[in-house]
This record gives structure tokens, sequence and C-alpha cells, in this order.
């Protein structure tokens, strides 16, 4: 039976809080706002917080897997700085595309699933992991466009890059409500599309509704149908023989600096 331990990602605007909390959940680090600090104080007060913490996750945005671009040497190296110096359980990233020829996206992108990008990002993966030194995961996105050229839904295709690989997935719950609303799919389809022996991490978020579609805000509470989908994929945790008795953080995202730490607090307990 996996272990399932609650969590919230750090963020700067609640360093304050998190120095004068009691009790410590398991932290999510962003990646990409301490890969550029050699000091200061962001390193400083992430220093003092995960001291605290039973055990921190480490999530980044800037790897850029499906591009076609080289991968960073440079972001590469930061990256295994921050493996050494704070030890997380599980380091991720998305799984998608933030660059081509040079040029930044500033969004995360999804992937053209066919049997070719397939074999591009299982090449990339080997090499991250060989890189790092430890096993990697990556994270289905939120969608909002889709190519008449995919061929494999996401879970699968995911779940084959980890079958290949042996990487792991982080499973975001919201990010699969969302794409899947997004494109008329049903959710709990799209949801059991994922191999969940290949999930080392769990993220859920709130969305915003648009006119015609769902976005990815992390600024709003969950939603009831997101909670629903989350507890079904703890239940079936539960459920499934696990010699390894696996450690799996559900982290609660939220980006917005005005919700207060204690209010997100309280949707964990």
């Amino acid at each position: 039976m996996a272990i399932v331990s609650w969590g919230m990602g750090l963020r700067p605007a609640h360093f304050a809080d998190w120095h004068s909390m009691a009790q410590v959940p398991v932290l999510e680090l962003m990646a990409d706002n301490l890969l550029h600090h050699s000091g200061g104080p962001a390193l400083w007060h992430t220093s003092q917080i995960v001291a605290r913490a039973p055990w921190v996750v480490l999530h980044g945005i800037g790897l850029n897997i499906g591009g076609e671009d080289p991968l960073s040497t440079a972001y590469l190296s930061g990256l295994r700085s921050l493996c050494e110096r704070f030890r997380p359980r599980v380091v991720s990233d998305h799984l998608c595309f933030t660059q081509s020829l040079g040029l930044q996206s500033y969004e995360l992108l999804p992937v053209l699933r066919t049997q070719k990008t397939l074999e591009h990002i299982v090449e990339r993966v080997d090499a991250v992991q060989q890189f790092l030194g430890c096993r990697y995961s990556l994270e289905n996105v939120s969608a909002y466009v889709e190519y008449q050229g995919d061929e494999i839904p996401e879970g699968e295709f995911l779940s084959e890059v980890a079958r290949l690989t042996g990487c792991g997935i982080l499973l975001d719950v919201n990010n699969v409500y969302v794409s899947a609303r997004n494109f008329g799919l049903d959710p709990l389809t799209e949801l059991n599309r994922y191999h969940l022996d290949s999930v080392s991490q769990i993220h859920v978020a709130g969305h915003s509704v648009k006119d015609d579609f769902l976005f990815d805000t992390h600024d709003t509470p969950v939603c009831a149908e997101v909670w629903d989908l989350l507890n079904l994929v703890i239940r079936k945790f539960a459920s499934e023989s696990d010699p390894d008795n696996r450690e799996i953080a559900v982290i609660l995202e939220n980006d917005d600096a005005e919700t207060s730490l204690h209010s997100l607090h309280e949707q964990l307990v």
C-alpha cells in the first residue's frame, strides 16, 4: 500500500508564516526560483524552512523535455546542485515544450503525441536521469490546444515514457480534469489511462472557468470534482499491493500571493 503524505508549494510570499508555523508538511520547492542563487535571502529562507520539513520534492518548469533544442547543460547543472543541497525525494518537470529555435514560449505547451515524439522524449529523459544520477518525473500539463496529428492519449503516452525509461509520473489531477473538460472528454476515463505504479507524486490545484474553457490558474480553491478524482486515486493506492510501501506526496499548488498560508493549510487538514 502506498503511503500518502500531504504538502504544499513553498512560495516567497509565505516565508514569514512558514517560519512561525508549528508544523511544516512536505514541501515542494520551485527549482526555477532557486537555480540562479548562490546565496541571499531566497536560499536562506528556503534552507531554514526545509530543515523543519519531513521531506521535500523539487519541481521545475524550464527543462523543455519535449523540445527539439539541445537540453541546457547549465540548467541541468543548476538542477543537480539543488538536488545535492536539498536531497529531494522527487525531482520533476512537465511533459511539454517551452522553447523552439531558441525562442521561449513562456507557456507549457503540449507535445505532439506520436511514436516519433515518444522516442525523442525517451532519449532525452534517459540523458537527464544519467546527468542527474537519479530518477526524474514528468507531469501531465493542462492543455488548451490539441493537434490533428496526435496518435496516443496523454495518459497512455506518459505511462509508456515511464515504462521505457523508469522515470516517474507526477500526476496532476487538476490538469487531467482541465484538459478533459476543454476537449469534451470524460475526466475519469482520462485519469484511468495513467499507470499508477509509475506515479511518484501528485498535484492538486484550483482552476478558473473562462467563457468556453477551463484555465489552470492555481489561484482558486480546488473544486469538488477534482477532490473526487483525487480521492479515487488515493483509494486505488490504498488498495494496491505495494511491497515497497511507497511514500507519495500530494502537493496543493497555489500561486496567489494574496491567499494566506493558513487558508491553504486548512484545505489539507
